[in-house]
């Protein structure tokens, strides 16, 4: 059977390169981008790695060949400090995500993934509406979100939809929190500190509720969405649990049978949301499954 050719943008970043090593043990020959230097190439026969800069424009020449799908995962971090600090960078984004979306259509690529966040939604929604998970026909054209990192994302969802399907068919992916093995989140700090009998910092407060989603999980719902080129122009990624701050603490002190860890909860720091959980729906729809949670994804982190 002839492997099917797909882009990977974003290729030394966590979800790029983790999407990378995924695919490449699948029936694919990946084509992956990245920018700088790459940390860690995985030599592999259908592994191809090309440098470019996205916020120029990709000269055709420079790839070659018939593609099934882009997968673009390329941007800047979307970690709390990051997205307070670099505003300038996350308007940038705009500019190389359109890059990478007029590529694909004189490239006469018809299927794009794109990475959106779920900081595309309200700020507020979670409070208003404490029970209800996350649905993606919540968002409205007057939906305010989550800061700049949420504005670029929920304008390239909209840019996105305005493409005559004809041109690029394309599916968004509202990405909640993901964590896994070598991850740099709040879950694999606190694990480690933890084990050593650390001090924890909690930016905000203890009651801020989360959606924590293993990256196994992660990599299993973008196949199934690319197997399936996926119809629908919006769909979640997120885990149906329902954490907050102080359950995680919680969980981690009861698993390692740890007792005297000190808490220290600073409330001058911009936590983003109070309450942000995905809805599966379309997913499950899809035949995906999430099988890891918390509990046992705390087991696969490793240092």
């Amino acid at each position: 059977m002839e492997k099917k050719k797909i882009i990977i943008t974003g290729a030394n970043g966590y979800l790029g390169s983790n999407l990378i090593k995924y695919f490449s043990n699948l029936n694919y020959d990946l084509t992956c981008i990245y920018k700088d230097k790459i940390k860690k190439k995985i030599k592999r026969k259908n592994i191809n790695y090309i440098k470019h800069n996205l916020l120029k424009k990709i000269p055709l020449k420079k790839i070659d060949g018939n593609f099934y799908a882009m997968l673009h995962f390329a941007g800047p971090k979307n970690d709390r400090d990051s997205v307070t600090k670099n505003k300038k960078k996350l308007l940038e984004a705009i500019t190389l995500d359109k890059n990478v979306i007029k590529f694909c259509i004189k490239k006469k690529i018809n299927y794009m993934i794109y990475a959106s966040s779920s900081s595309v939604y309200d700020l507020n929604e979670g409070v208003k509406n404490k029970k209800n998970s996350f649905k993606e026909s919540n968002i409205k054209d007057n939906t305010i979100p989550d800061g700049t990192y949420g504005y670029t994302k929920r304008f390239i969802e909209k840019y996105l939809n305005n493409i005559s399907s004809d041109k690029l068919h394309s599916t968004s992916c509202r990405i909640f929190s993901i964590y896994g093995r070598n991850s740099n989140t709040i879950i694999n700090i606190w694990k480690k500190k933890i084990l050593k009998n650390k001090k924890i910092n909690i930016w905000g407060n203890k009651s801020i509720v989360r959606s924590w989603l293993h990256m196994d999980d992660f990599l299993k719902a973008i196949e199934c969405i690319l197997k399936k080129r996926v119809k629908s122009k919006i769909i979640n990624i997120g885990s149906k649990e329902k954490t907050t701050l102080n359950d995680i603490i919680n969980i981690m002190l009861k698993k390692y049978k740890k007792k005297n860890i000190k808490i220290i909860v600073n409330k001058n720091k911009y936590p983003g949301a109070k309450v942000r959980f995905a809805n599966q729906k379309k997913l499950l729809n899809l035949g995906w499954k999430q099988k890891i949670f918390l509990n046992k994804g705390l087991d696969l982190i490793e240092f």
